[in-house]
């Protein structure tokens, strides 16, 4: 009797390393419970195609141990492979947003145990030009303070880290011109920044997107109107503590299509997936119903 097999590909570099250290008892924990575990060690950015080639019908699940980008770019090449298997993610990496939101933990030992209880939902999952995303698609200040924290900051202070940047970044606040297209209507105007949510979660932060759900066909997003610095910090304070917010410069609603255009910078612009750099605007952003597999608490 053919053995079952789990693919696990993970980044030796993510987070604080600590993975690393767990190999042996990932390896234990599957092998008990009568699994043959090949493993990918990735060695390089974008590397991860590699670790799926040798994917077959042979194959039960796939299990990344990194961060939400490292997540973000597996379900990119699963479903541009038309590789049909259920993820599990170990939250191994700087951002946890995703696995988190799946119940997994930063113990690595019980979210094994999360993925071997084998409850497995079918999620919605986005697309953004040609690019597959799981969680967040964002853009303009909020996607320049992501990147601007440095990571060994994000290791040690967590939101702190975020909430320093942020303050940095004030000075430097450009706004864009954006038309916002939805399947209902458009809107334009002055945007500090937009996120798109899938998950309730971004950034560390827990219930920004407080309708938010991964199955309900729908995205939710919050696009941040220029207005009284001031006033528009409160509101954000209120954002990222869950709490609901009523700021006329914020804009929250759902839709499972937009498509944002910049009116008035002619320099490319990226947007922000997962935590990772996202393709250039103009950005056609569908949301793909029930699309992949994943290992829930």
């Amino acid at each position: 009797m053919q053995a079952k097999k789990v693919k696990l590909i993970y980044n030796p570099a993510a987070g604080d390393k600590s993975f690393n250290s767990y190999l042996d008892k990932f390896l234990k924990q599957f092998q008990s419970a009568g699994f043959k575990v090949d493993i990918y060690r990735s060695m390089e950015p974008g590397d991860f195609a590699a670790g799926l080639e040798n994917i077959d019908q042979s194959f039960e699940a796939v299990v990344i141990a990194g961060g939400d980008g490292s997540a973000s770019e597996i379900v990119d090449l699963l479903q541009k492979k038309n590789i049909d298997l259920p993820l599990g993610i170990i939250p191994a990496g700087t951002a946890n947003d995703f696995a988190t939101f799946l119940g997994m933990t930063k113990n690595i030992e019980n979210s094994v145990k999360r993925i071997l209880d084998w409850n497995i939902k079918e999620i919605d999952i986005g697309r953004v030009n040609d690019r597959y995303f799981l969680n967040v698609c964002v853009g303009g200040i909020i996607s320049q303070i992501a990147h601007g924290t440095e990571t060994e900051m994000k290791n040690r202070l967590g939101k702190v880290a975020y909430y320093l940047q942020g303050l940095k970044e004030l000075p430097n606040i450009k706004a864009m011109e954006l038309e916002i297209e939805t399947s209902q209507k458009v809107i334009e105007g002055d945007f500090l920044g937009f996120f798109i949510f899938n998950s309730k979660d971004a950034g560390g932060f827990k219930n920004i997107a407080r309708l938010a759900s991964i199955d309900d066909g729908l995205f939710d997003l919050l696009a941040v109107k220029t207005g009284n610095i001031l006033k528009l910090s409160s509101a954000a304070a209120d954002l990222f503590n869950g709490k609901e917010i009523k700021n006329e410069n914020l804009i929250y609603l759902q839709d499972s299509y937009f498509k944002i255009t910049i009116k008035n910078d002619k320099m490319e612009q990226h947007c922000d997936i997962d935590g990772e750099k996202g393709p250039a605007f103009p950005l056609e952003i569908e949301l793909i119903p029930s699309a992949q597999k994943v290992f829930t608490a």
